[in-house]
C-alpha cells in the first residue's frame, strides 16, 4: 500500500512537470525560441537635445567613401557629408572608426555613436533595428577583376577560384542572391576596400563593389578592370536609433534642402571621376618612319648608353616624358627633354640655357646611380631595369617602400611585373603609407605602373628596329607626373632589403 502510494506520488509529480513543459512550449508558439541580438534596440536614451550639449559621434568604416585618415588630415565622401550637416547645426563632430557592421550596430545602439555612416542601405531586417535617414545617393553593382595583362604572369599569384566575393559591409549584401552573377558568395568581413585591394594583389579573383567605389577607385588602380552587372540598385542612407526621432528629422530636412543637394552633387562628383576604358592593359608603342627616331638621333646615340643599357632607352624615356619637346616646362617646374626638377638639374649642373645633350648625358649618368643603388636589392638586370625606371620617375624612396610592402603582402620584392608594380599602386592609399616602416608618404602609384610598362614597351620596340626607325612628328603632349625627383641620399642604399 505505502509502494503504491509512492508510486501515485512520482506519477502525479511527472505529470506536473510536464504539463509545465508543454504548456512552456506552446507558449513560445511551439518552436524554437525566437534569436535576439544585443543591438535590436536601444540602451541608451540620447536624441537631439542631448547631442546639441555634447558632441555628434559619428559611426565610420575606414574606407575612401565613408572615412579616410591621413597625416594632419581626415577625408571620405560620407564623413563630409556628415561634417557639413554638423557645422551647420553648430555642433562638435567626432569620428568613430569601427571594425565590423555587428559592432557598428551595437555601438550606435550603445550611444558610443549618434550616427551611421558607413554605405548604410535600405532593405534587410537591419530596418527592424534603426531609423533610417532620407536616401543621399543610389548607387548599383560593379564587378572588380584583374584586366588581361599582355605580360605573362608566371608566379602564380591569382587566385585560382571562380568564387566572387561580396563583403557584408556591402549595400548589395541583402540582396546578393538578386545579382545575376554567378559564383557571387556573401560572407567576408572585409570591407569593400579591402576586398578591393584583395583583388589588386591577386588574393581574391573578383569581387562584387558599387559604382560609387569603382569611379573612385578606377583611376588609381589602372590593373583593376571594372564591368557592370545585373543587379538591384540600391539607396544610401545613414542611420540613427530608433528613439531618436528629432536626430532624423534633423538630417531628413537637411538632405532634402534645395541647396544641398547641389551641393551634395559636387561633391560627390568630386570623389568620381570617369571610367577607363575596359579591355587589356594597354602595351605602349611609337609610331616610326624609315629615317630617324627623334630630332635629337645624334645626340642620343653619342650620349645616351651606358650602365648596360642602350641610347634607346633615353629615347624611350623623352618620347614619354615630352615627346622630344625640349622646351616643356611642367607645372611642378620639371624642365628639359627628359623633365629635370629644378634641385635634380642643380645638382648635375643643368639650367635652360644648356643644350639637349647636356640634358641627355645628366640622364644617363643620373639612371647609372639608380642602377648601381639597385644591383644588390634586384640583381636580374632585366628586372632591375624596371627598379630604376620606377625610381627615376617617383624616386627611389618611394620604390622602396613598395618593394616593403609587396614582401608584407606576400609578393616577390625582386620581381617588378604583378609584384612590386601591384605594392606601389597601394601608396596611394593611407591605410598602406603609413604603416610603420613606410618612410616617404604617399605616391601616386597609378603613374609608377604605367611609367614603367610603356618606357620598357617602346625600349623593347626600339631595340628591335633596324636603329633608324622614328617616332612620326606629332604635337608634343606633356605627361602629368613623369618627372626626375632628386638623386637617392647616401642613406637609400642602406634601406634597401638585402634579400
Amino acid at each position: 500500500m505505502i509502494i503504491r502510494e509512492r508510486t501515485g506520488v512520482v506519477v502525479l509529480g511527472g505529470a506536473v512537470v510536464l504539463a509545465i513543459a508543454v504548456a512552456t512550449f506552446f507558449k513560445s508558439g511551439g518552436a524554437k525560441k525566437k534569436e535576439k541580438f544585443p543591438w535590436d534596440h536601444a540602451w541608451v536614451d540620447r536624441d537631439w537635445a542631448a547631442i546639441q550639449q555634447d558632441t555628434l559621434r559619428v559611426l565610420v568604416l575606414r574606407d575612401p567613401l565613408s572615412w579616410e585618415e591621413r597625416p594632419k588630415a581626415v577625408s571620405g565622401l560620407e564623413f563630409e557629408l556628415i561634417e557639413r550637416f554638423a557645422n551647420q547645426q553648430d555642433i562638435p563632430l567626432k569620428a568613430i572608426p569601427v571594425d565590423h557592421p555587428d559592432s557598428m550596430l551595437l555601438a550606435l545602439q550603445q550611444g558610443r555613436g549618434d550616427v551611421i555612416a558607413a554605405q548604410f542601405t535600405t532593405g534587410g531586417q537591419r530596418e527592424k533595428w534603426v531609423s533610417l535617414s532620407r536616401p543621399y545617393h543610389m548607387v548599383r553593382p560593379m564587378l572588380a577583376q584583374l584586366r588581361e595583362d599582355p605580360l605573362p604572369n608566371k608566379d602564380g599569384t591569382i587566385a585560382e577560384t571562380d568564387t566572387i566575393l561580396l563583403s557584408a559591409w556591402s549595400p548589395f549584401s541583402d540582396a546578393f542572391d538578386r545579382i545575376r552573377t554567378k559564383g557571387v558568395h556573401l560572407g567576408t568581413d572585409a570591407t569593400p576596400e579591402e576586398l578591393l585591394m584583395q583583388v589588386l594583389i591577386g588574393t581574391v579573383r573578383s569581387a562584387v563593389v558599387t559604382d560609387a567605389h569603382a569611379s573612385h577607385e578606377a583611376r588609381r588602380f589602372p590593373a583593376i578592370e571594372f564591368s557592370e552587372i545585373e543587379g538591384p540598385e540600391k539607396e544610401l542612407c545613414f542611420a540613427v536609433r530608433k528613439n531618436s526621432p528629432v536626430l532624423r528629422k534633423k538630417l531628413d530636412a537637411w538632405i532634402a534642402a534645395p541647396e544641398e543637394k547641389e551641393l551634395r552633387s559636387a561633391l560627390i562628383g568630386a570623389y568620381m571621376e570617369r571610367f577607363p576604358k575596359a579591355g587589356a592593359l594597354r602595351r605602349r608603342s611609337m609610331v616610326v618612319d624609315p629615317d630617324s627616331i627623334s630630332p635629337y638621333d645624334d645626340a642620343f646615340r653619342k650620349n645616351g648608353a651606358g650602365a648596360g643599357f642602350e641610347w634607346q632607352l633615353l629615347v624611350a624615356m623623352a618620347w614619354k616624358e615630352t615627346r622630344f619637346d625640349s622646351s616643356l616646362v611642367s607645372t611642378q617646374g620639371a624642365h628639359g627633354i627628359l623633365q629635370f626638377m629644378p634641385g635634380t638639374a642643380a645638382r648635375f649642373g643643368l639650367d635652360s640655357t644648356k643644350a639637349v645633350a647636356d640634358h641627355i648625358r645628366a640622364a644617363k649618368r643620373y639612371v647609372g646611380r639608380l642602377d648601381t643603388l639597385w644591383m644588390r636589392a634586384v640583381p636580374d638586370r632585366g628586372q632591375r631595369l624596371r627598379f630604376v625606371l620606377a625610381s627615376y620617375n617617383a624616386g627611389p624612396g618611394h620604390i622602396i617602400d613598395a618593394q616593403r610592402l609587396a614582401e608584407r603582402l606576400g609578393l616577390d620584392p625582386k620581381l617588378w611585373e604583378h609584384n612590386v608594380e601591384r605594392a606601389v599602386q597601394l601608396l596611394a592609399k593611407p591605410r598602406y603609407y603609413t604603416q610603420e616602416g613606410m618612410r616617404n608618404g604617399y605616391c601616386r602609384g597609378e603613374q609608377v605602373f604605367h611609367y614603367v610598362r610603356d618606357v620598357t614597351a617602346i625600349y623593347t620596340q626600339l631595340l628591335a628596329s633596324t636603329g633608324k626607325a622614328s617616332s612620326k612628328r606629332t604635337k608634343p603632349k606633356p605627361e602629368e607626373g613623369t618627372t626626375v625627383v632628386d638623386p637617392p641620399d647616401s642613406n637609400l642604399r642602406s634601406a634597401l632589403p638585402k634579400r
